[in-house]
This record gives structure tokens, C-alpha cells and sequence, in this order.
């Protein structure tokens, strides 16, 4: 059993503190200059602070047309010294290229299996995950369906692990209502950006399911307060699922880089742990949340 990063297989063990949800180059053009991060200079810039403050890896989960540029990421991986993950799928409609609609669900798999063995655009350099492949609001749509059926096929074929995105929180019983169809174990699901609301109840029904709960964005207060976050962490992990939870940021904006005024990547480790402490989450518990959890879900037989 491995991980697959932009450098190759290495072993779970080597890994170390792990962010399992973060962009380092992508184009996110909808939302405007501000969602397109392109400067490879200053995403090394921006990264060695967190490589400092003891951060051993990042999933980068931008996919083939949210700009992904595995090159440019395994220079950020050599310049940096940390291990990144490159991901594969489609993210969300808006940036559905016309194979989502023209081909079989099989054909969209069998992409996604040549990412995640053989390499990305001819360059050799291999996925590590499936995702973020996500829903928006009220239903998932027939293209939509297909993507998460392509995504548990090519897990089927590999054993990498899938994470999603959801918004608001709002479809993640379909999102695992297909997955669960395809024969995806729960142990091998992510279920993305929980935590900005605080229905606990909810929260603990995702994760009596056995999926993995991913709070990733941390230092997004427009959205919720990290000590509310960081509350919510707390509350999981009394009612016995540290095992299952995941951190992460999700920067995706220039707005969140310390070059324009955000808080970096290495806030999650300066500021968000610290809060942690103070909710009574034991040394203990984060190391699982944050060393253990990421390397049993990020392995396999790659």
C-alpha cells in the first residue's frame, strides 16, 4: 500500500501532517480574477511557510478543468519539500467539459483510471485521488450523475479514494446513494466542505455512515467561525468519530494568500490547532485527524 504523489509512490508513513483539501494552481474563472491562482513563484512563496510550521503534504484537488497543472506542481513539490497529491473527475457543471455529456459513464472512468496508473497528459506524473467532484443545490443532475458513477468505476479499478464537494451541505445522502450503488465502501469516501453550518445531528449522521467528514475551510470566517469550527471538532471527536475526520482550508483565492492580505496556508497550523487545544482535543486526537487519518484513506495499491 502507497500514496501516490506528483513524485511518485511513497509510503503512508512518510507523509507526515496532511491537508487533504487545497488548491495551489487553478481557474476558478466564474468567481472572477480573484479564483485564479497561476503564479507558481508565489505559490511556492506561499507554501513554505506551511512546510515550516510542520505541514508534511497537500491534496491538491484541482481537476483537469479547474486548471490543473501537475508540472507546475511537481515544482512546487521539489522547491517546497512538501508531498502533493494531484487529483482527477470533473468538478461542478459549470466546468463540465463536453465529454461529460457526450461520453458513457464508462468511457469518463476509463480516463480517469489512465490518470491514476499511467500518468496525466503524457507527462508520467499520476493522480493520487479522485475529486473534488461535487453537487450544488436541490438535486444532482443526469451529467452529474454520470461523473459520480465514472468516479466510483475508476476507484472500483484502483482503490484511490473519492472526495467530494457538496454545498451547504446539502445532497451528501445522493451523493453517497450512488456511490454506495456503484460498491464504493464508505471507508473510502470524503465528504467535502462540512462544518460551515452547525447542525450537528446532521454531522453525525454523515459520519454514522462511515464516511470520512472533511472540515476544510478553516480560516473562510465569512462562512463560519473558526472557534465554531473548531467547537464542532471538538463535539465529533467526544462522540467517538476521530477516526473519521479530516482538515483542511481549501484556499482557492487569491484574497485567502498572505501576499494579498489572507491568512495562508499555515493558518490552519498557527491559528486553528491552538483552538482545538482549547476545546479539549488531546495532542493525541489531532495527530489521528491529522498524521493517521489522511495516510489510511490516501492509500493504496497504486
Amino acid at each position: 500500500m502507497g500514496i501516490m504523489t506528483v513524485s511518485g509512490p511513497v509510503a503512508p508513513e512518510e507523509l507526515g501532517l496532511t491537508l487533504t483539501h487545497e488548491h495551489i494552481i487553478l481557474d476558478l474563472r466564474h468567481h472572477g480574477y480573484d479564483g485564479i491562482l497561476d503564479d507558481v513563484d508565489l505559490a511556492i512563496d506561499e507554501l513554505r511557510p506551511l512546510e515550516e510550521a510542520g505541514c508534511g503534504a497537500v491534496v491538491e484537488l484541482s481537476n483537469e478543468f479547474m486548471g490543473r497543472d501537475v508540472k507546475a506542481l511537481k515544482r512546487v513539490s521539489e522547491e517546497t519539500g512538501l508531498h502533493i497529491i494531484a487529483s482527477t473527475g470533473y468538478y461542478t457543471e459549470p466546468y463540465y467539459p463536453p465529454r461529460v455529456y457526450e461520453w458513457s459513464t464508462e468511457r469518463l472512468a476509463d480516463l480517469m483510471v489512465t490518470e491514476l496508473t499511467e500518468g496525466i497528459d503524457g507527462t508520467g506524473i499520476r493522480a493520487g485521488i479522485i475529486g473534488e467532484i461535487g453537487t450544488s443545490r436541490d438535486f444532482i443532475s443526469p451529467a452529474g450523475e454520470r461523473v459520480f458513477r465514472s468516479a466510483a468505476r475508476a476507484h472500483l479499478r484502483t482503490g484511490a479514494a473519492i472526495s467530494t464537494h457538496t454545498y451547504l451541505e446539502q445532497l451528501i445522502f445522493d451523493q453517497l446513494e450512488i456511490l454506495e450503488d456503484e460498491g464504493v465502501e464508505p471507508g473510502r469516501i470524503i465528504i467535502g466542505h462540512l462544518g460551515d453550518l452547525r447542525d450537528l445531528d446532521r454531522l453525525k449522521a454523515v459520519a454514522a455512515k462511515g464516511v470520512y467528514l472533511q472540515i476544510d475551510h478553516v480560516g473562510l470566517e465569512d462562512r463560519q467561525l473558526d472557534l465554531a469550527r473548531a467547537k464542532t471538532v471538538g463535539h465529533l471527536v467526544r462522540q467517538g468519530y476521530v477516526s473519521q475526520i479530516l482538515l483542511s482550508m481549501d484556499v482557492c483565492f487569491k484574497s485567502r494568500l498572505r501576499r494579498f492580505g489572507g491568512t495562508g496556508y499555515d493558518h490552519i497550523l498557527r491559528s486553528f490547532v491552538p483552538m482545538l487545544d482549547a476545546e479539549g482535543v488531546t495532542e493525541s486526537e489531532i495527530r489521528t485527524v491529522m498524521f493517521d487519518n489522511p495516510q489510511r484513506v490516501l492509500a493504496y495499491d497504486c
